[in-house]
């Protein structure tokens, strides 16, 4: 029985960056994909930047299926910073990249 190949996010295409790209041009490319200028403290004291993925910043005249679609990309990019951001879960990622 063969194993199905099972499709993995790109995390950084998600970001629209590079492997080779440091921490920092990392963060940058993040901040600008969810950069609004807003920024807002959660119980973890992470900082979140806003803009128009982030639920709480739909507009009312957004149809229901683009808002549930800019959810599910601001996840995303959530994700993507979560492990790029962080040595540790980069280069485990991109251990299992190759």
């Amino acid at each position: 029985m063969a194993f199905e190949h099972i499709p993995r996010k790109d995390w950084y295409k998600i970001l629209g960056a590079e492997p080779s790209e440091s921490l920092t041009e990392l963060k940058q490319k993040y901040q600008k994909l969810v950069l609004l200028g807003k920024r807002v403290h959660f119980l973890s004291s992470r900082e979140y930047w806003w803009n128009k993925y982030h639920p709480d910043k739909q507009s009312a005249d957004v149809p229901a299926g683009e808002v549930e679609e800019r959810v599910q990309r601001f996840i995303e990019i959530d994700q993507a910073w979560k492990i790029l951001g962080n040595e540790e879960t980069k280069k485990e990622y991109d251990l299992q990249r190759r």
